[in-house]
């Protein structure tokens, strides 16, 4: 089988992607493992995780996990041919201020309620992503999460084609066993929808993200995905995915 790593960050849509992915029939998994990647052994921990996560057996081509933190991803895994990538970013404002909002609502851990932790997070995050892409070695491609609700059909077609599956992946999703639950995903109404929505409830939140704060977040933004469109294809909502990167800012 081979491997799909979803690398993103907190509250990029993840969950809906990975929800998406994860009802195609050659695709098992949907959410996040919480599995450190240390040696090619880890991956047997994956697939008997998928398994308990779905309730299912394996029968697809890929294998997904979801990984949204700088967990080791060893060298050998990335050096895989079997191994592919979707680097998924969006942007900070809308990011920090959804981290914030999620964790007034759901979410017991103190820094996710921390401007200045969570910034750090999603900087450290970005930079992190840089070195996967270009450790994916041409097997990834990058996706700018708002398109996934914006263009969701050119997005969904062409990230079918990169992984080379015989039928197109839908907008519309599975609920799974853990789907909505804090840990493994979006603990919000929302990812129970089972369809994107172009308007998710989160971006009328009332968080306001300081001003010097949204400006240093977006020089990371923009400097961290110029170097990743470098370093990898690009999912182009316009047209096809773009097969040598591309130097611009967003």
């Amino acid at each position: 089988m081979r491997h799909l790593f979803l690398l993103g960050h907190m509250r990029s849509y993840s969950s809906v992607l990975s929800h998406i992915l994860g009802s195609h029939p050659q695709i098992d998994g949907y959410c996040e493992t919480h599995i450190k990647y240390r040696t090619r052994f880890d991956l047997w921990r994956l697939h008997n995780r998928v398994r308990k996560l779905t309730g299912e057996p394996l029968e697809g081509d890929y294998v997904l996990d979801k990984v949204l933190h700088d967990y080791p991803l060893a060298r050998s895994i990335l050096d895989s041919s079997r191994t592919r990538g979707i680097v998924l970013v969006r942007r900070p404002r809308e990011t920090v201020r959804s981290i914030i909002e999620m964790g007034l609502k759901h979410s017991p851990i103190a820094w996710h309620r921390d401007f200045e932790r969570v910034a750090r997070y999603y900087e450290i995050r970005l930079a992190g992503l840089l070195r996967l892409a270009e450790g994916l070695r041409g097997r990834v491609v990058f996706l700018e999460a708002e398109s996934l609700l914006l263009n969701t059909r050119q997005v969904l077609d062409q990230l079918g084609t990169f992984l080379e599956l015989q039928s197109p992946l839908q907008p519309e999703y599975r609920r799974f066993a853990h789907t909505g639950e804090a840990g493994f995903g979006d603990p919000s109404e929302a990812i129970c929808a089972g369809h994107v929505t172009a308007n998710p409830r989160e971006s009328r939140t009332a968080v306001s993200l300081p001003l010097a704060l949204a400006t240093r977040l977006q020089s990371a933004y923009d400097f961290w995905c110029a170097a990743i469109r470098r370093s990898c294809p690009s999912i182009d909502p316009g047209g096809a995915a773009d097969q040598r990167g591309s130097s611009r800012n967003s």
